[in-house]
């Protein structure tokens, strides 16, 4: 269903209908939030120059040891851009701009070193997820249907539900059959 929703059957005999993306958006964040090692990185076989704002590549670059902790290696690239060299391995290569842009509104926003990790993880939780529309590996689809119908993850980072879950009651309610 526009690759974007799993819909499956639970052995109580509930229907479940799941956003692979927000579920695995939660999985990638509460791995990162309780990993404090930095998340493993792809080197780039050709660096990636991002055009960001002049205010951004500032940010950016005074903040390049925090960034290099969550994967990045990133230097000054002069004229409102920065070099790319690494990023995390789950980040795909095409979403490097918008990312870094994202991480640069983190930065403005985040008040303490505690909220700003946690604001900066929400990014790339989200950047390296499963997107709707996607086709996706059955194998990771399993996994994503195990821990929710585990209630190991039951909303996104954002605090939007991943699932909802329809008993044979309200289904049989729902065609009139009861």
């Amino acid at each position: 269903m526009l690759h974007t929703y799993i819909v499956c059957e639970s052995a109580d005999g509930c229907v479940w209908l799941i956003d692979k993306h927000a579920a695995h958006e939660r999985m990638n964040f509460d791995r990162l939030m309780a990993s404090r090692t930095p998340p493993m990185r792809q080197t780039l076989l050709q660096p990636v120059a991002a055009d960001v704002s002049r205010e951004d590549r500032a940010l950016l670059l005074e903040h390049a040891a925090v960034l290099e902790e969550l994967g990045f290696g990133c230097e000054d690239f002069g004229e409102g851009a920065i070099l790319v060299r690494e990023v995390p391995a789950d980040l795909d290569t095409g979403d490097i701009q918008s990312t870094l842009e994202e991480l640069a509104e983190d930065l403005r926003n985040g008040r303490d070193p505690d909220q700003r990790r946690e604001n900066l993880l929400h990014t790339i939780a989200c950047k390296a997820a499963i997107k709707g529309g996607w086709e996706s590996d059955p194998a990771e689809l399993k996994v994503l249907v195990a821990q929710v119908q585990s209630g190991a993850v039951r909303f996104c980072p954002h605090g939007r539900p991943v699932a909802v879950k329809l008993t044979g009651r309200e289904l049989e309610k729902m065609f009139k059959r009861a």
